[in-house]
């Protein structure tokens, strides 16, 4: 008699910046005004400041701010298939656990699907036609891809990374960006500026500068 192996309810997500944001949420400019700051003497390290803040910001909370690509790796669909111990694959997972019928996209705002590739067990690709299989929610947080009625999960073979998901996510350009989120990237890069040389993170700048309160109302509250 074949024994079912545990089976994971998270699977491995690889996720990676395909291109980053072509501008900042603030500008040098709009910080020399926020500090009272005259003179260029400091502007590199103000502008690798502001880079800093806006990064932790979008990693403490998944979010992308001005619009950036990146691309999601999976080794199986949501419902993917059932490993038997003798080594046969059969049956669908979503027999035997509940799981979501869709893929959420790790950075929000999702602002669409770029590309979806599918790769067999030799690793050959296939691309598959996100608008004819896929329906996409951008209004959701985080952002969404399920399959249309009436079609399946496109095959992926390959034991690791099988599926990959281009995709873009921020509110558009700079000036699209919330105003409270730019506040709060001012309020860190403040924080940073009064306390360079004393070994202040951003995460140090979050905390105390009041900017992860800022940013903590648009976190997604799971029920």
């Amino acid at each position: 008699m074949s024994l079912r192996p545990v089976i994971p309810l998270h699977q491995y997500r690889g996720h990676v910046l395909i291109a980053a944001p072509a501008t900042e949420p603030v500008t040098l400019q709009e910080i020399r005004a926020q500090l009272a700051i005259d003179g260029t003497d400091d502007d590199e390290l103000l502008t690798d400041m502001i880079v800093e803040a806006r990064q932790e910001i979008e990693d403490a909370f998944g979010m992308a701010l001005v619009t950036q690509s990146w691309r999601l790796s999976l080794d199986r669909w949501p419902n993917g298939i059932e490993e038997w111990w003798a080594g046969t694959r059969q049956g669908a997972i979503g027999n035997i656990v509940s799981r979501p019928a869709w893929v959420e996209l790790p950075r929000s705002p999702l602002a669409s699907i770029v590309a979806v590739s599918v790769f067999d067990d030799l690793g050959a690709e296939t691309v598959v036609d996100v608008a004819s299989v896929f329906d996409v929610d951008t209004y959701q947080t985080p952002g969404r891809m399920a399959l249309k009625f009436g079609k399946t999960w496109p095959i992926a073979l390959r034991e690791i990374n099988a599926i990959q998901i281009d995709y873009t996510a921020g509110y558009g350009a700079a000036a699209d960006v919330p105003a409270p989120l730019k506040r709060a990237i001012k309020a860190m890069v403040g924080y940073l500026y009064s306390h360079r040389g004393d070994d202040c993170s951003a995460g140090d700048a979050m905390a105390e500068s009041g900017a992860g309160m800022i940013v903590g109302r648009y976190k997604v509250k799971r029920v």
